[in-house]
């Protein structure tokens, strides 16, 4: 997968988002641009490689795993961008 920015429709986001990049300046991690929302959503987006998108319509399934050093945090994935505002 292929970390893209996460440039999404002002109108599906409200106001007071604001674009970041998460773990700039520390070397064990990649940069990833995200926007975070005041409703304390991160939104991210990944390009699939064909391969990845085969093997998704093979029946593959997708997984998501999350470094967390605290209490479990609710994820969300989608295809395709969402109203964030609700």
């Amino acid at each position: 997968m292929e970390i893209m920015d996460p440039c999404v429709p002002l109108s599906l986001l409200p106001p007071g988002s604001k674009a970041q990049v998460i773990g700039k300046h520390q070397a064990e991690y990649l940069d990833l641009p995200a926007i975070r929302t005041p409703l304390g959503h991160v939104i991210t987006r990944w390009a699939l490689t064909d391969e990845e998108r085969t093997r998704l319509l093979a029946g593959e399934d997708l997984y998501l795993t999350i470094w967390s050093h605290g209490p479990i945090n609710p994820v969300c994935l989608s295809v395709g961008v969402c109203d964030w505002t609700k």
